[in-house]
C-alpha cells in the first residue's frame, strides 16, 4: 500500500472516530462508529418526537371521559325515598307487601326458565299491563323487579316502555337518559348505551328515552321486535320487566303484548270497571301466561293481591 492510500486511510479513520465524540461525548472504536453512534442519534432523535407538548394530558382526559361514561351508565335508587312512597325496597319494614311480591313472582320466575307447567316461548320477557292509565303498572314493575332481584340465579332488567307518561323513569331520576326510543330511532345506538345498571348488581334498567314524534310507531315496529327477541334470546338468566303502555289506551299496547310470553294484567281494586278487564283480556293470546295482580286493595289478606295463571 502506497503513503497516500495509508493516509487516505487514517483520515477515513479519524472522520469516523470524531464523529463518535462528537455524537456521543466519548470515544467508540471505530466499529462502534458505523452503527452504534447512528443508532444513539436516532434514539435521541426518536425520545424528542414521543414527547409532545401536552403528553400529560392525555391519560388526565382518558380517564375523565371513562369516568363520565362510568357515570352516565349509572343510577343510584333511592331506596328511603321509594319506601316512603310504599315501595317494597331491601329491609322495608312493609313485611307484608314484600311476601306478597314474593307470592306474585314465583310463578313468573319458573315460567321465565321454563319450570312451569308447560314451555312458554320467549317466557324471560314480562308486560306489565293495564286496561287504563294510572292503575299501578310502574308501582308493580318496579316492586315486581325488587323482588326477583333478590333470586339467587336471575337478573333482572327493567324497561320503561310508557313512553308517553314514562312514570318509571321519572320515579328513577333517569327521565333525562337515553333509552328505548333512542336504541328504536338511532341505528348508531346500541343496547348497551341505553342500559343504566344500579347499586344492585342484578338489576338494570333502560329508560323511555327521548320523546318522539313516532314513539307509538316505533313501539309497534318491527326494531322493537327484533329488539325484544334479541334480549329474550341473549340473556338466558335475564327476566325483562317491560312496562308496558295501557291496553284499552293504546293501539302499540296489543302489538308489545303479543311479543310477551307472559303478561300481568295490573287491576285497580274498586276502581278497574269489569267490562275493561275482560276487554283487555279479549285482546291477549290465550297461549300467553296471564295473571292479574290487585293493586290499592284495602285487605290484609295476601291472597287478594295476586289471582293465578290461567
Amino acid at each position: 500500500m502506497s503513503s497516500i492510500e495509508k493516509a487516505i486511510e487514517r483520515l477515513a479513520k479519524s472522520k469516523v472516530a470524531n464523529a463518535g465524540v462528537e455524537a456521543t461525548g466519548k470515544p467508540v472504536h471505530s466499529e462502534e462508529a458505523a452503527g452504534g453512534v447512528i443508532a444513539h442519534a436516532q434514539n435521541r432523535t426518536t425520545d424528542k418526537a414521543q414527547k409532545p407538548k401536552h403528553t400529560t394530558d392525555v391519560p388526565t382526559e382518558q380517564a375523565t371521559q371513562a369516568a363520565k361514561r362510568a357515570e352516565n351508565s349509572k343510577i343510584t335508587l333511592d331506596y328511603q325515598a321509594l319506601a316512603e312512597l310504599g315501595y317494597a325496597v331491601p329491609d322495608s319494614e312493609n313485611k307484608q307487601l314484600l311476601e306478597e311480591y314474593r307470592i306474585i313472582k314465583r310463578p313468573v320466575v319458573m315460567n321465565a326458565f321454563g319450570k312451569g307447567a308447560a314451555p312458554i316461548p320467549h317466557g324471560n320477557l314480562v308486560s306489565i299491563a293495564s286496561s287504563l292509565p294510572s292503575e299501578g303498572k310502574s308501582f308493580t314493575a318496579l316492586n315486581l323487579g325488587l323482588s326477583i332481584a333478590t333470586e339467587m340465579d336471575a337478573t333482572v332488567l327493567l324497561i320503561d316502555g310508557d313512553v308517553i307518561k314514562a312514570s318509571l323513569s321519572k320515579l328513577l331520576k333517569a327521565e333525562s337518559r337515553r333509552g328505548l326510543i333512542d336504541l328504536l330511532e338511532d341505528p348508531n345506538c346500541a343496547v348497551g348505551d341505553v342500559i343504566l345498571d344500579t347499586q344492585n348488581p342484578k338489576l338494570k334498567m333502560i329508560p323511555a328515552g327521548t320523546s318522539s314524534a313516532k314513539s307509538t310507531e316505533l313501539l309497534a315496529s318491527q326494531a322493537m321486535e327484533r329488539l325484544l327477541t334479541e334480549l329474550a334470546e341473549r340473556y338466558q338468566d335475564r327476566i325483562i320487566i317491560f312496562d308496558s303502555p295501557p291496553i284499552l289506551a293504546t293501539s302499540e299496547a296489543r302489538v308489545l303484548n303479543h311479543l310477551m310470553g307472559q303478561v300481568l294484567l295490573v287491576v285497580e281494586a274498586g276502581q278497574t270497571p269489569v267490562g275493561a278487564v275482560k276487554d283487555s283480556l279479549s285482546r291477549l293470546d290465550d297461549e300467553k301466561a296471564i295473571g292479574l295482580v290487585l293493586n290499592k286493595s284495602r285487605s290484609s289478606k295476601v291472597g287478594n293481591y295476586f289471582g293465578t295463571y290461567y
